[in-house]
């Protein structure tokens, strides 16, 4: 049985950047396309396939959700969930769930997922590490929560450029809104500290050229934060000029670290 939930335009005010723009689908499209090939990989490699009953806590976009939606049913279930769904309205088609629930203050089902997965939500709502133990509490005995965090480590600081300059001041206003720009690198200390096991991390510094999907999402993302970028001190012309040079193709760029971070709920099996 799928079940949408009525959808409607809330701004979310836990997240630093709102699924309500104009932009927001081509952003998150764009998003899906640059990373969704290493989550996928990810999550086959830790078993993810038919059958299994999988939560996307923060869903966004709906891509990671659609290839869920191939890979487990029938026979299994997606549920994908955010404060605001308005971009996974095609899902309940596919045979997945959608539910409009705020990570921080609404209810997720508990011990009812062997798959529990979120991209890039976490550093940006305030309240954390509240909504991290909402998804442990999620999963089923033996179930994976595999989490994916941007995290600077230090790279930031060394970005080149106009487009570095944008990058460090925009770090700064989603920490202004609560955000956590060092949060997820403790994410294998946070896993255990929930009780789980089998936890791994890894991480990777994603480099791509310009005019790529990933520099027009980075582009996309300086035109929806240009108010606030301007409130943080980068003047329109460096704004202006670090677009220019995300759309010259002859440009290399290194993105901030992305962390993924994984572990397993104990099982009756593990007391053995």
């Amino acid at each position: 049985m799928t079940e949408t939930a009525p959808i409607s335009s809330p701004r979310d005010p836990h997240y630093t950047l709102t699924n309500a723009w104009e932009f927001a689908d081509e952003r998150l499209t764009l998003l899906g396309a640059a990373y969704d090939p290493d989550s996928i990989a990810l999550a086959q490699r830790l078993g993810v396939g038919a059958g299994w009953r999988c939560l996307d806590a923060g869903a966004g976009g709906g891509s990671f959700a659609r290839w869920l939606c191939d890979a487990t049913l029938p026979g299994g279930r997606v549920l994908a969930v955010d404060a605001d769904p308005r971009h996974l309205t095609d899902l309940p088609d596919r045979g997945g769930e959608v539910a409009q629930i705020d990570l921080v203050t609404g209810d997720l089902p508990e011990c009812a997922f062997d798959f529990v997965h979120t991209r890039f939500v976490l550093l940006h709502i305030a309240r954390r590490d509240i909504v991290l133990e909402r998804l442990a509490r999620a999963l089923a005995p033996g179930g994976v929560l595999m989490l994916e965090e941007g995290d600077g480590l230090g790279v930031h600081e060394e970005m080149p450029g106009a487009f570095g300059e944008v990058w460090r001041a925009f770090a700064r206003s989603t920490e202004t809104a609560g955000a956590d720009q060092a949060w997820a690198r403790n994410l294998p200390a946070h896993l255990e500290a929930l009780g789980l096991v089998d936890v791994r991390a890894a991480v990777e510094i994603p480099v791509f050229r310009g005019g790529s999907p990933m520099a027009r999402m980075w582009d996309l993302t300086w035109m929806q934060a240009h108010e606030t970028l301007i409130a943080h001190g980068v003047a329109p012309t460096v704004t202006a000029t670090a677009q220019a040079e995300l759309r010259d193709e002859q440009r290399w760029f290194y993105a901030p670290p992305t962390v993924r971070a994984w572990g397993r709920a104990r099982s009756p099996s593990d007391a053995s």
